[in-house]
């Protein structure tokens, strides 16, 4: 009987076996909102929080899986469990991150500036107008026009976008501060 042993279900699933010791544990290996996320199958390991970090930290050094990995295009330093593999704290203690949680929300508004986040959106902003701009030359192209329903729908679209993005580059007192070295005021 092989370590390691995989079957690819789809694009977004992968299924594992590995021997640990001399049981089998089953794995899945699945891609949820754009993340690799490594889910235990055996009530052994659901329920035994120390069992499951062993076999998993010895399931991330089999070369099998690395090589498994790699030709699947998954980055390994890009995967996810979906139970917490770190050790219980007591119950007495407190982390600092208690009282400051950090997430990627907290991280992301501690990198960027006000005006970052306003760029940010103008350029999404740009881009669904560029997008519905093109629908339009190709709708435009195809023989529809104004007098047709969707089209004005379309052009409604394109319309209240650019507004949404003038109102936004009025929050940030109308210029584009990309290449301004503005100071973090959150």
């Amino acid at each position: 009987m092989l370590e390691f042993s995989f079957e690819i279900v789809d694009d977004s699933k992968i299924n594992i076996q590995y021997k640990y010791g001399s049981a089998m544990f089953a794995f899945n290996l699945f891609l949820s909102q754009g993340v690799w996320t490594l889910h235990p199958f055996d009530g052994i390991l659901l329920q035994n929080k120390e069992m499951c970090s062993l076999v998993v930290a010895e399931l991330f050094k089999n070369k099998d899986y690395q090589v498994m990995l790699a030709r699947e295009n998954i980055l390994f330093s890009s995967l996810r469990t979906s139970i917490d593999l770190q050790p219980a704290q007591d119950i007495g203690t407190r982390k600092v991150s208690d009282h400051q949680p950090s997430d990627e929300i907290t991280d992301f508004v501690e990198s960027h500036s006000f005006e970052d986040i306003l760029n940010l959106e103008i350029d999404q902003l740009q881009q669904r107008i560029d997008f519905f701009q093109d629908i339009l030359h190709r709708m435009f192209m195809d023989g529809y026009g104004p007098g047709d329903t969707d089209f004005k729908n379309v052009q409604e679209l394109v319309r209240t976008y650019k507004e949404t993005c003038e109102r936004i580059r009025a929050l940030s007192g109308g210029t584009d501060r990309r290449d301004t070295d503005s100071s973090k005021r959150w």
